[in-house]
């Protein structure tokens, strides 16, 4: 590992992350609020409104995401300059679902006080929080800006979420998928297990009949992908639930049991961004393989 002194480097990534708050008193990840609109009203995402709240106004109310305010982004970049980080890995929704990663590569250009290198994660949620925690790892650990980048394109690669949805009613508000596919597979009582593809874009891995169903499927996936991967030193493994945290921590226990041999494992809680999009009672989970010998945990 190619070292440099530890605080350079800062990451940046938005509220989609889905990362406990420890993850951003303990490492230097930054995170940018995207905005959610309803009735006129704009809302940043976990300052303004919560995800609580948008799940008890769902089932009447219309919401619309869009990218994070001008505002907001400058006052975070001047933030970390001023904390003395001189060089930014930026990791913010896919870009597949968002426009956040082109806005921020336009603002990047605008710097001069900081170096700003931005990526397309191709993932959401807790899959863009692992990318988010392995590289502040790596970056307090003393690995250098430009080893730092291509190690970070390989652990977007190497990163996978998949999830389940309780209802594909507010995909299909979103105009993500037509109104037959939602009223059928509402009516078959069909849980489809979504991932992001290689391009970022969600597709489905799998399908069961029933919520009850949805566990076991998502840790055969995961545990398979793991089967499938060529020999690595190690992985980290994600969870997350959106307003579920029973079976979020059930879903945990088993991961771990099933897949003892992890390096860390972190359990995210749905933001109110995605949870404009996919609706209540989400359960998710997830692989990051690592290539490279991660730093030691603390």
């Amino acid at each position: 590992m190619t070292m440099t002194q530890p605080g350079k480097i800062a990451v940046l990534t938005d509220s989609n992350c889905d990362l406990p708050q420890q993850y951003f008193k303990k490492y230097p990840i930054f995170r940018l609020p995207l905005v959610i609109s309803c009735g006129g009203q704009e809302y940043r995402d976990g300052i303004d409104i919560t995800v609580e709240e948008v799940y008890r106004r769902q089932p009447d109310e219309t919401f619309k995401t869009s990218l994070p305010m001008r505002a907001d982004i400058d006052a975070t970049l001047d933030a970390i300059a001023r904390a003395g980080y001189t060089q930014v890995i930026v990791l913010p929704l896919a870009g597949a679902l968002s426009g956040t990663a082109n806005q921020l590569r336009l603002i990047a250009k605008e710097r001069t006080d900081l170096d700003i290198a931005v990526f397309d994660t191709k993932s959401a949620s807790i899959g863009v929080g692992i990318q988010a925690v392995q590289v502040a790892q790596y970056a307090v650990a003393g690995m250098e800006f430009e080893p730092l980048k291509k190690l970070t394109a390989q652990l977007i690669e190497d990163t996978t979420a998949l999830f389940s949805l309780d209802t594909l009613e507010y995909l299909r508000r979103g105009g993500r998928i037509g109104r037959a596919t939602a009223v059928a597979g509402a009516l078959l009582q069909i849980k489809p297990i979504l991932m992001f593809d290689r391009e970022g874009v969600i597709t489905t891995a799998a399908k069961v009949r029933g919520r009850n169903a949805v566990q076991a499927k998502l840790l055969d996936l995961v545990e398979k992908i793991r089967a499938d991967a060529p020999v690595t030193p190690a992985f980290n493994l994600v969870v997350c639930d959106g307003g579920v945290p029973e079976e979020g921590r059930r879903l945990e226990e088993q991961l771990k049991k099933r897949m003892p041999g992890y390096h860390q494992i972190i359990h995210g809680s749905l933001s109110a961004t995605l949870a404009v999009h996919l609706g209540p009672n989400l359960l998710g989970a997830g692989i990051q393989l690592l290539r490279t010998t991660p730093p030691p945990l603390d």
